[in-house]
C-alpha cells in the first residue's frame, strides 16, 4: 500500500538515514558492515533484533542473553525478514523497515495496528546449519534447566525464611524444620502411634497464605504414601497423632511451585509459602 510507503519515506526524511530500496518494497540501511557470509534460504540463523513502530513504540525484542533464531525460507517469520535479514551479514548491525503487507498487513497483531509499518534494528550474529543449530537447542534447553533449578533453589531458601518469620511473629512454639523443608509444630499432643505409609488419616484444617488470607478450609481424608495431596502434607502428617493439633508450615516447592492454582473459590498465587492449622480427627491403620 502507498500509504505506508509515504510513511517510511517520510520517517527516513525526518530521521536523516540514506536507506536503500529493494524491489520487494523494503527499506534498509547497514550501520555497521559485517565479516562473514550471508545467510540463504534453509539456513538456521541467530538475530538480536528490537521491533517498534515508526512512533518509536517497542512492540518485541529478542532477550539480552537469548538471541532469536529461525530458519530462512520456512514461513517462521515475517515476509519483510524472508526477504530482509538476507541483505544482512554475519556481524553486520542495521536497520529494516518493513512495510505493512510485508508484516501483519490489515490484520495487525498484538501491539501492532492494522496496516502499520515496522522498523527494526537487527544485528546478525551467525549462521548455523542444521547440526550447529540442533547443538545450539541442546546447548539452550540445558541452561534453562539450570537456570529452572536455580530459580527453585533461590524459592526455597526464600520460602525457609519467610517461614521462619512467620514462626517468630505468630509466636508458634516449639516448631520443628525437618529435611524436606517443612515446619511443623504440636500444639496440642494427640495419642496412639504416629501415622505411616498406608494409613488412613481424618484431617481437619484450615490454610492460609503467608499474608494471612485463608485460602481453604475444610475436613480431608488422606491415605498416606498414595501422593494424592501436596508433598508437604505427606511430609508434615506423620508427626501428628490421632487427637493432636498444630502446624505445618510448607514451602512452595513442596506445596504447588511455580504453578498458580485459580479453581473453585481458591486462589493460591505462584510460588506460595502455605500454611496450614490441622486437627487430626481419626487414623485408621493399615494393619
Amino acid at each position: 500500500s502507498q500509504d505506508s510507503i509515504v510513511t517510511i519515506a517520510d520517517y527516513l526524511q525526518a530521521h536523516h538515514i540514506p536507506a536503500k530500496q529493494t524491489d520487494k518494497g523494503l527499506y534498509y540501511h547497514i550501520e555497521r558492515q559485517g565479516k562473514g557470509a550471508y545467510p540463504q534460504t534453509g539456513d538456521y540463523v541467530k538475530v538480536r533484533f528490537t521491533g517498534s513502530l515508526l512512533n518509536g513504540q517497542v512492540f518485541d525484542a529478542s532477550k539480552d542473553d537469548e538471541p532469536f533464531v529461525f530458519q530462512l525460507g520456512h514461513r517462521q517469520v515475517i515476509l519483510g525478514w524472508e526477504f530482509g535479514i538476507p541483505l544482512f551479514d554475519v556481524g553486520s548491525k542495521g536497520i529494516l523497515l518493513v512495510p505493512s503487507e510485508l508484516a501483519y498487513g490489515s490484520r495487525g497483531v498484538g501491539k501492532v495496528p492494522p496496516n502499520t509499518p515496522l522498523l527494526f534494528e537487527i544485528e546478525l550474529l551467525e549462521i548455523m546449519n542444521f547440526e550447529q543449530y540442533d547443538a545450539y537447542i541442546v546447548e539452550l534447553e540445558k541452561k534453562q534447566r539450570q537456570r529452572f533449578e536455580e530459580e527453585k533453589q533461590r524459592q526455597f531458601r526464600e520460602d525457609k525464611k519467610l517461614i521462619q518469620e512467620y514462626i517468630i511473629s505468630h509466636k508458634i512454639k516449639r516448631a520443628k524444620r525437618d529435611d524436606s523443608g517443612i515446619s511443623y509444630a504440636i500444639t496440642k499432643k494427640g495419642k496412639g502411634a504416629l501415622p505411616k505409609s498406608g494409613d488412613i488419616i481424618e484431617v481437619a484444617y484450615s490454610g492460609f497464605l503467608i499474608n494471612g488470607t485463608s485460602f481453604d478450609k475444610g475436613t480431608y481424608t488422606v491415605e498416606l504414601g498414595k501422593e494424592k495431596v501436596i508433598p508437604g502434607w505427606e511430609e508434615g502428617l506423620p508427626y501428628f497423632k490421632k487427637g493432636s493439633e498444630g502446624w505445618i508450615l510448607i514451602p512452595s516447592k513442596l506445596a504447588y511451585g511455580p504453578r498458580p492454582i485459580e479453581e473453585d473459590d481458591i486462589s493460591i498465587p505462584a510460588n506460595s509459602v502455605l500454611i496450614f492449622k490441622i486437627k487430626i480427627l481419626d487414623i485408621e491403620r493399615k494393619d
